[in-house]
């Protein structure tokens, strides 16, 4: 699976603005900004929940806390997340939305890897992830940031041309809301065909 995703815009899209300037209001205070560039499992990034059902942005670590602090879990599979512990209970009550400018996955050829591809939606600058949270208890309130995201994953399809088995489970900016508030909705979102993707080298 993918190592890393892309937050990065210079073109200056509306969208990537708006998602910069909602985390530097609600954060800006406590000395915590936005990380820019590529984005690596632990670092604090974008993620679109809703709340009085309305979507909102806040910052969350990418990755899972596994049991007795053995490292990071920082996707799921959306064909089994319902059936596994750590997955189930985000699933069903704390769905989100990761903004993207894109994902990178490996180059490899007879095992060797040539460099990365990153891959994006063809009509939008913006590409969105499905992912789930939850909360961990802090020491003594020390970290700012108590929750946490995963990124849910599906079979890839063709356009990673046997780059990688998986891909994100990846959404339309229209279908953000519903992802969010209409749990059937979502199971349609992680069963059905993937969206087609446009590659680049990175």
């Amino acid at each position: 699976m993918f190592a890393s995703y892309m937050f990065d815009d210079k073109s200056g899209d509306d969208e990537f603005e708006r998602i910069v300037q909602g985390i530097s209001g609600r954060y800006n205070r406590n000395g915590l900004t936005v990380k820019t560039g590529e984005i690596f499992p632990n670092d604090a990034a974008p993620v679109v929940l809703i709340e009085n059902g309305v979507p909102v942005i806040y910052l969350m670590k990418w990755g899972f806390c596994k049991p007795k602090g053995e490292g990071l879990v920082a996707t799921a599979k959306s064909e089994t997340a319902y059936q596994r512990r750590m997955f189930a209970s985000p699933l069903a009550r704390r769905r989100c939305v990761i903004p993207s400018t894109g994902f990178y996955d490996w180059d490899k050829d007879d095992g060797q890897t040539n460099g990365k591809i990153l891959f994006n939606t063809a009509d939008s600058a913006m590409l969105y992830m499905a992912g789930l949270y939850t909360e961990y208890k802090t020491h003594n309130n020390k970290e700012p940031l108590a929750s946490r995201f995963v990124i849910l994953t599906q079979p890839a399809n063709e356009d990673f041309n046997g780059l990688h088995s998986r891909m994100p489970v990846i959404l339309y900016k229209d279908e953000i809301r519903r992802w969010l508030t209409d749990m059937p909705y979502a199971k349609t979102i992680m069963s059905r065909d993937t969206v087609r993707l446009i590659r680049t080298a990175a």
